[in-house]
């Protein structure tokens, strides 16, 4: 998934919030500052590998003798991603479980279908 396509879900999930009136809920407020804070350290990790900086490490274990790894970035960037997916979806599901239900249901219902 792009970039801009993350803002834009991310925007249209603070958008359900609104209209669900939980914008103010502490958990959810708590899930956005998690998320904002989770992308900053994937567009980081991002910036990083796509900037040229070596995929590979070396450690020395005996003078003279090294060993070649692959950048610890490779392995973190998809959990750091996966981890960023499921509090999205913890937000979705604050929305869902306590936002008041009305005519916007079916907003969140293809929200869900669509991003879930």
């Amino acid at each position: 998934m792009g970039k801009a396509k993350v803002v834009k879900t991310y925007d249209e999930l603070l958008g359900l919030a609104k209209e669900y009136g939980v914008e103010n809920n502490a958990l959810f407020l708590a899930a956005a500052r998690q998320y904002d804070l989770q992308m900053k350290v994937i567009d980081k990790m991002r910036d990083a590998i796509e900037n040229g900086e070596s995929l590979t490490c070396e450690k020395t274990y005996q003078p003279g003798e090294k060993n070649t790894y692959a950048d610890p970035l490779v392995k973190e960037l998809p959990r750091h991603a996966d981890s960023a997916n499921k509090t999205l979806q913890t937000m979705l599901d604050i929305i869902s479980k306590l936002g008041k239900k009305s005519e916007q249901e079916s907003e969140l219902g293809k929200f869900a279908k669509e991003f879930g």
